[in-house]
């Protein structure tokens, strides 16, 4: 019963960790002064806007895949990027992504979430002879509405046919 117990609780921690990772953007995001450059890109929130659990207002974060996607050389794989919107927040989300490694590329290039919708599915392809390896891509959503972006982390494994 106490391991059950135990492992319930691990992956519990496990899942939400996966759920807080990046960074909020959106017009209700703010960045911190200029004095703390280490962290420039960091919005920062007061206390009184973090709900407990949920996006602050005016505000949205990106949802990537925890674990790592997977793919030989030669193959493709869809990728669901999902946004989670605080109150208030009805824009619509440009991503962007940055440090593609050699030979990987994504369709559409420049994909949009709409104020509509919940999420977009991108389909990652490897070349024949894309980069071995495993990487970390950088995912930026930027608002129709302005203030900093959100970011996020993709990872990909890149192997051999």
């Amino acid at each position: 019963m106490l391991k059950s117990s135990s492992a319930f609780v691990g992956l519990a921690l496990l899942a939400a960790s996966g759920c807080m990772q990046g960074t909020s953007g959106g017009p209700g995001a703010q960045t911190p002064p200029a004095s703390q450059p280490h962290s420039a890109n960091k919005p920062v929130i007061t206390e009184s806007e973090k709900p407990a659990l949920s996006q602050p207002r005016d505000t949205f974060s990106l949802r990537l895949p925890i674990l790592s996607t997977s793919l030989k050389q030669g193959e493709s794989k869809s990728v669901t990027i999902s946004i989670q919107r605080g109150t208030d927040f009805d824009q619509d989300v440009t991503l962007n992504f940055s440090n593609m490694p050699s030979g990987v590329t994504l369709s559409p290039a420049a994909p949009m979430i709409t104020k509509e919708e919940k999420e977009t599915k991108v389909s990652v392809l490897a070349a024949e002879d894309a980069a071995l390896g495993d990487f970390t891509v950088n995912v930026s959503g930027h608002s129709s509405k302005g203030g900093p972006d959100a970011t996020n982390e993709l990872k990909l494994s890149v192997s051999a046919k």
